[in-house]
């Protein structure tokens, strides 16, 4: 027993080093200080949660998802997901269920909607430093986690409601389990990673489909392949394993089914298959469509990465090396030739992409023949361009996005703050004749760490002031306060798919749009499956425009319509009167019957 007890010790450890046959190969002679590694986790949790709840539900896909898991609760149905009170069965269930215990505890607010995904994230961080430390050592795990939790992408999605982050947690806990459990000698410890590394397998599938066993599946198989490693299968549990992995998704796939016919053909296939390679999904990109994603979303680090390819192309790589290059490249290379391309698919890859970063950040420290000075300065002069830019476009609007035009104005401090330390630390960079104190990585990491900080809170203070046009938040009060228990709320050919969770409705507001908007209104299963068109308990809640028009002449229902100011007059042309203006909140107008 306790010989068992110090295994799962070793397991959990995240300082101790592994003595297992591809241990560590770091340089030993100038180890962090332990202030380092709470520098991390305090700059980690401060990234993470820091105003996770301040920004509104992003539209349409947080707005979507909160709203799902909300009406979890409101109709105590966790098999069938419901958007709006009707079955919408584009995802499976696994993620809904986590934002709904999350409501139980906390509330149904942005801040618990947006919970899951922070933890996921803060699994992904403890994950990756241990992996890193364990097969490489401290100072490539320090740095892995600095430049995993700062860069774009997976700082913005760590803090948004959807399912990449857990996803992108159930891969990485599924491939360093796998690594761990090949390169153990020891029984009790191979049994724990293939434990983990199963139900990470069966929970992926039951977050994001079959999606959560392929890209793992994909890189696994390819390491085995070029190392020639193939017994490594024969230490895995392959049977048990399975069998595990099938009992963790199974019951919820055939209880779906069971209450949605149809279900399993439709989501097997035209979910999986068809998204893959046709274009019907509206999803269709250029072959290089990552490349570019990869450097917007890995900013700041991006200017390493070339230095990052020249490091591992002419040098030789371990057995390690070779699982998370193919980590980095196989995501990449299967989401590239997909039919179907949105930014947030190669999320999975930031954790490797992290490690090969670190890893050559430090061999480069440890080369005294080479000048950190040079990469470093690109990094942090292009961090000064841009805030020149977004400076430069607080006195000339109409250089920047209209996105964050008026956006920038209210966090100009922030801005100014970020860019004054960008610039001093550049310059130095640049100016300094001495490369000693740029050798000392201790004092190099703590600058570092300081400029995240300011970076990561400015991208945050960025994604408040941009919420406030892409969130139902925005028309909330407005709206509120003119409905009563006798007030239908009615969105004509639009939809803010936040607004339910916002009003806290517990019966569904009406949607009027013509047929071929139907499928982007309850996603894809009704059009594919060619059933019927669902209503929800509480009667029709989805009309086309002739249906509209009966209801509306029949003036039984006093109507709050919700309609776009370009729309209006089709409205009016649809209905065939004119309906009272209430008032307008930006682009929207609110109107009534009566």
């Amino acid at each position: 027993m306790s010989e068992q007890v110090k295994s799962i010790a070793l397991l959990v450890s995240t300082t101790a080093p592994s003595s297992d046959s591809h241990g560590p190969s770091y340089d030993t002679a100038q180890p962090p200080s332990y202030r380092l590694f709470w520098i991390l986790l305090v700059l980690g949790l401060f990234c993470l949660f820091y105003q996770i709840g301040a920004a509104g539900l992003f539209e349409p896909d947080e707005g979507r998802n909160a709203e799902k898991a909300r009406e979890i609760l409101l109709l105590g149905d966790w098999v069938t997901p419901h958007e709006n009170f009707f079955p919408v069965l584009d995802k499976p269930m696994f993620f809904y269920w986590l934002i709904a215990i999350s409501y139980k505890v906390f509330g149904v607010t942005e801040w618990a909607a947006r919970l899951p995904s922070a933890l996921a994230a803060l699994g992904c961080f403890a994950l990756v430093y241990r992996f890193a430390r364990t097969r490489w050592g401290p100072w490539e795990a320090l740095w892995s986690g600095l430049i995993l939790i700062s860069a774009i992408e997976f700082f913005i999605l760590s803090r948004v409601v959807i399912f990449d982050m857990s996803l992108t947690f159930c891969i990485t806990l599924a491939l360093c389990s796998f690594y761990e459990a090949a390169h153990t000698n020891r029984g009790i410890r191979r049994k724990i990673y293939c434990l983990l590394m199963y139900t990470a397998l069966g929970v992926g599938t039951l977050i994001k489909g079959l999606i959560g066993l392929v890209i793992p599946g994909l890189i696994i198989f390819f390491y085995l392949l070029l190392t020639k490693q193939w017994p490594i299968l024969r230490k895995i549990y392959l049977i048990p394993g399975a069998l595990l992995y099938f009992a963790i998704f199974t019951p919820w796939y055939l209880m779906v089914d069971a209450r949605n016919t149809g279900f399993l053909r439709y989501y097997l296939w035209d979910e999986h298959f068809s998204r893959f390679s046709t274009a019907d999904f509206d999803r269709a990109q250029p072959w290089y469509f990552f490349l570019g994603v990869l450097f917007v979303g890995f900013l700041p680090w991006s200017t390493l990465l070339p230095m990052v390819v020249k490091h591992y192309w002419k040098g030789s790589m371990d057995d390690k090396t070779i699982f998370v290059v193919l980590w980095t490249l196989m995501p990449m290379v299967f989401f590239s030739v997909s039919s179907s391309k949105l930014p947030h698919y190669i999320l999975p890859i930031f954790p490797a992409l992290s490690i090969l970063t670190a890893t050559t950040l430090v061999g480069l420290f440890h080369n005294r023949q080479y000048n950190i000075k040079r990469p470093l300065a690109l990094l942090w002069g292009v961090q000064s361009l841009n805030v020149l830019y977004l400076l430069a476009g607080l006195m000339w609007p109409a250089i920047l996005p209209s996105q964050i035009r008026e956006h920038v104005s209210p966090i100009a401090w922030y801005l100014c703050a970020y860019g004054i330390f960008c610039s001093v630390i550049a310059v130095v960079l640049v100016m300094t004749r001495t490369t000693g104190f740029w050798k000392d990585q201790s004092k190099v990491y703590i600058i570092h760490s300081i400029g995240i900080v300011l970076f990561l809170a400015f991208m945050a203070q960025m994604m408040v002031a941009v919420s406030r046009d892409r969130s139902a938040s925005e028309i909330l009060e407005t709206v509120a306060s003119r409905i009563d228990a006798d007030v239908q709320v009615v969105f004509f050919d639009t939809y803010l798919t936040g607004m339910p969770f916002y009003l806290r409705v517990d019966r569904p507001v009406w949607i009027v749009t013509h047929a071929n908007k139907k499928r982007t209104v309850l996603g894809n299963f009704y059009v594919v499956t060619d059933r019927d068109w669902p209503d929800t308990r509480w009667g029709k809640a989805l009309f086309d425009f002739n249906e509209f028009r009966e209801v509306w002449n029949q003036n039984e229902t006093q109507l709050l319509v919700i309609v776009k100011q370009k729309n209006l007059a089709r409205m009016k042309k649809e209905i065939g009167a004119s309906p009272r203006k209430l008032t307008h909140v930006d682009e929207y107008v609110l109107l009534s019957n009566r």
